[in-house]
């Protein structure tokens, strides 16, 4: 059995050497107020012109049910052949239970749909950052849009969400599953509003390293808050699933990056609980600002080697935080749909025992899960292409009728 004490030494180590070099990131429950279809009412979303600024939202209200498309605009050139690229703007809900305004990136494909709607695939990405520049909508030809969004057959409906607070208002909620999983699964209905969508009932989901946990917890919360959906399978690769040792790792870490954008993060969701004062010191306060304006390569550049520490001793057993952390977890009930983990035995990013302790504890909840460990996957940024190649063609399996596979013992 793998001890989660011994890997918060070993995570530490690991995460010392991820300083936005090539093993940076990929770059590239339950609850809410489900209402299903007939509560989605909502005033018609609007059309922004392409000389227009997308991201001008200050006016923007987040008007009508979670999940309603508020804006949309048509990039040209497109950024997939043979589909329309579009940028949303759209209606969510914050782990306060909050509206808030959400972007993100829909491909379209030209082919008719088939007569059941086209299927949906869900993308959840990886790290970015945690400034509004970040957000992967900017600039549609990011990996996990363009290269995702051309590796499926044209009766998919691609969906690419930003997250809460990347292009939208107010700051990323990072590694908070809810918000991840709401924007998510939001995107999706949006999406269903688009200009020759004709979207089908189905979605598969897919995530890589941040979006391996984004995904998991979207397929968590989608049963409540959109039910109306059917969510036939989920794609983790590499997931950033141990939030718990991500946080007890952060002041044994020479590498401040990933955990200053949760420690920010946990701020914006939930401020009567986090308080960053608790377990920065000064300096790490002071530079916790840097997530509102720096992309993940930078960030990790600026926070590498820093020489006071930034966290305090009592950081990682503080009891409000090491709380927030642990709902945080993915993986922790029983999904109705079946689950797809790979990861990378190389990967020193996001370390192959999180997939390892994710699939014990599904596999203990009675989930069919299966995980691939890639011998020779490489750095966690190249095994993003094996992980989605492989989660794609095993979503189009079970659309076509394939049996999932369980590993579990």
């Amino acid at each position: 059995m793998v001890r989660r004490p011994a890997i918060l030494v070993l995570l530490a180590a690991l995460l010392a050497g991820c300083s936005g070099g090539d093993d940076g990131d990929s770059g590239g429950g339950g609850g809410g107020s489900g209402d299903g279809e007939t509560g989605r009412a909502a005033p018609e979303a609007v059309e922004l012109p392409a000389d227009e600024d997308f991201y001008d939202l200050d006016d923007l209200t987040a008007a009508g049910a979670h999940g309603t498309l508020l804006r949309y605009q048509e990039v040209t050139p497109t950024v997939v052949e043979d589909r329309r690229t579009y940028r949303i703007a759209y209606a969510s809900e914050s782990v306060a239970g909050e509206q808030v305004v959400v972007t993100g990136t829909v491909l379209v494909p030209e082919a008719a749909a088939p007569a059941d709607g086209r299927r949906v695939l869900a993308i959840a990405h990886g790290t970015t950052g945690g400034a509004d520049a970040c957000a992967p909508s900017q600039d549609p030809s990011y990996a996990e849009i363009a290269g995702v969004g051309s590796g499926v057959g044209p009766d998919w409906l691609v969906v690419v969400t930003d997250y809460e607070g990347l292009g939208g208002p107010g700051r990323h909620p990072y590694l908070v599953g809810e918000s991840e999983g709401r924007s998510v699964v939001d995107a999706v209905l949006a999406a269903r509003s688009l200009p020759g969508a004709d979207p089908g009932d189905q979605v598969g989901i897919a995530g890589y390293s941040q979006g391996g946990h984004g995904a998991l917890w979207a397929a968590q919360v989608a049963a409540e808050y959109a039910p109306e959906l059917d969510v036939i399978g989920t794609v983790a690769g590499a997931p950033a699933s141990e939030t718990d040792l991500v946080f007890g790792a952060a002041p044994q870490s020479a590498s401040a990056g990933f955990s200053l954008l949760l420690v920010a993060g946990y701020e914006q969701a939930y401020p009567d609980q986090a308080d960053p004062a608790d377990i920065l010191t000064p300096a790490g306060q002071e530079r916790l600002g840097l997530v509102d304006e720096l992309c993940v390569a930078d960030l990790l550049g600026e926070t590498t080697g820093e020489p006071e520490p930034l966290y305090l001793p009592t950081a990682a057993s503080n009891e409000d935080w090491t709380e927030l952390a642990a709902e945080n977890v993915a993986g922790q009930v029983r999904l109705d749909d079946p689950v797809l983990v790979v990861h990378s035995a190389q990967d020193t990013t996001v370390p192959p025992v999180f997939s390892e302790l994710l699939q014990t504890r599904m596999c203990d909840a009675g989930q069919v899960i299966e995980r691939v460990v890639l011998p020779e996957g490489g750095s966690h940024v190249a095994a993003a292409i094996p992980a989605y190649t492989q989660g794609l063609a095993w979503l189009q399996g079970l659309v076509d009728g394939a049996e999932p596979v369980s590993t579990c013992p």
